[in-house]
């Protein structure tokens, strides 16, 4: 059963899992702000766990509602003919380039969905590479096709090349910011609703090559790029701004780097003059800085957040050094991240011993806003839900709920840690969800020692339980690097 399950999660994985811009195309949609309150409102509540799907028609109906159906109907019924709406769902759900390039294959019929998986994948294009880069002011870039494609290619090269000029260089990163930025828009990702796994894929690309456009253009500017400038600066913020009402703790390697990297840029001086103007929210509507410090310590950036709030605290009309220490204190405690308690206090006692001194106490530290998605308790909740729903049925029934469950936790890792401890506490122990889940965290979650922890108590025997043994009571004693 174990084994079974364990190939549930494989076959996931492989399907699914510094103007005016006058004449360019729309930016990204408007996204409200992140409404500022006092106190914290009470959770978001997690989907009802509909009623159970038995076959590959009823499959293919709740596809067209839900992403996540869609990306089970592409594996579990593949002669099953899918609507260009039900290859857009699945395509959303594709949360890495690797399940985008398997996604190829399959979008055949739909070329501008093909074109966006085979840019996130860069896969290149079937055609040679163009003499010349296009302008990226005025090339048409939507909808990605071989011939966007093949430019993209070239961009690409021209980053790392060898007697590329600085125009040159600058022009093909205008040019991947503005695919990025188009591709984007053609998924359409306006509204409230957090971003789907694959526009955050490509949203960490465009934070990337966007912000580099900006840090560029300011260093030298090139001549016809002011307009592209402006719209790319002010789609910057837009983006950030969906992103944070999106769950961070599935977030990849580059957008975890480039939501911080963009947050800082979007704060820099004179970036609210101009966002503002272009027609984007202003950098106010970001979320307070309690929530940044959760951010970074969850994503692992523990040193940067210590670094971070020991400048907010000691520069002048700053925090304060005592208050943001104890904040850091607090939140070290909370995510068992005690390891890194000696760095704290070392920074801090480096940081009074400057001439001057920094102040000890400073302005109040703004409070936590409501999130506008389900918590770790609440979407370990759903994901409990279809695993019950799992539980009490056969065959195809069984096969979707255990496929719904996955793939809401390889989204969540912070949910899969919350259900995990959920089900090491029960008595007796249900060892077919614990493999479950347990096989869903460790290609997400295997080195934090809270981490570590869940997974010697879940599984201490074999070879690898001891190993892991081991590495915990190494870590606790600090005996070994973090």
């Amino acid at each position: 059963m174990r084994a079974w399950l364990r190939g549930q999660v494989v076959w996931l994985v492989a399907c699914g899992g510094a103007p005016d811009p006058t004449g360019l195309p729309e930016p990204l949609a408007k996204h409200a702000p992140v409404k500022q309150e006092a106190a914290a409102a009470p959770s978001v509540s997690a989907p009802v766990v509909p009623s159970e799907i038995t076959s590959c028609e009823a499959l293919a109906a709740s596809a067209a509602v839900h992403p996540a159906d869609a990306a089970i109907l592409l594996g579990m019924c593949p002669e099953t003919a899918a609507s260009p709406a039900v290859l857009r769902h699945a395509l959303t759900m594709a949360g890495s380039p690797a399940a985008a390039a398997a996604l190829v294959p399959k979008l055949v019929t739909t070329p501008d969905l093909a074109g966006l998986a085979k840019l996130v994948a860069v896969q290149g294009s079937t055609l040679g590479s163009p003499a010349a880069l296009p302008d990226p002011a005025t090339a048409t870039v939507s909808p990605i096709s071989e011939e966007v494609l093949a430019a993209v290619q070239l961009a690409l090269v021209q980053q790392t090349a060898a007697g590329v000029s600085h125009e040159q260089r600058t022009r093909a990163t205008a040019y991947l910011a503005r695919v990025h930025q188009e591709a984007l828009l053609q998924l359409g990702s306006g509204g409230e609703e957090p971003l789907s796994p694959f526009t955050r894929v490509l949203a960490g690309r465009f934070l990337h090559w966007g912000r580099e456009l900006c840090r560029m253009y300011w260093q030298r500017r090139v001549s016809g790029l002011e307009a592209l400038f402006a719209a790319t600066e002010a789609q910057l913020m837009r983006t950030v701004v969906a992103l944070e009402r999106t769950p961070h703790a599935g977030d990849d390697g580059l957008l975890a780097v480039e939501r911080q990297r963009a947050r800082r840029h979007l704060q820099g001086a004179g970036v609210k003059e101009r966002v503002v103007k272009a027609g984007a929210p202003s950098p106010d509507t970001l979320l307070p800085l309690r929530h940044e410090f959760d951010r970074l310590l969850d994503q692992g950036f523990v040193e940067l957040a210590i670094q971070r709030a020991l400048f907010l605290g000691g520069e002048v009309g700053g925090f304060g050094i005592a208050a943001m220490g104890e904040l850091l204190r607090g939140e070290l405690t909370r995510r068992d991240l005690g390891a890194y308690t000696a760095t704290l206090e070392q920074r801090i006692a480096e940081a009074r011993a400057l001439v001057p001194p920094p102040p000890e106490q400073g302005k109040s530290l703004p409070g936590r806003v409501a999130l506008t998605w389900p918590d770790d308790q609440v979407t370990a909740d759903a994901a409990s839900g279809w695993l019950d729903m799992a539980a009490g049925r056969q065959g195809f029934a069984r096969r979707h709920a255990l496929a719904r469950a996955v793939l809401l936790l390889q989204d969540r890792p912070d949910a899969a840690r919350v259900l995990l401890k959920r089900l090491l506490a029960q008595s007796p122990r249900d060892p077919a969800r614990v493999g479950l889940v347990l096989d869903v965290l460790r290609p997400q979650d295997e080195e934090s020692l809270a981490s570590l922890r869940l997974q010697v108590a879940a599984d201490a025997g074999g070879d690898a339980g001891y190993r892991r043994a081991f590495a915990q009571a190494s870590r606790e004693a600090g005996l070994v690097p973090r």
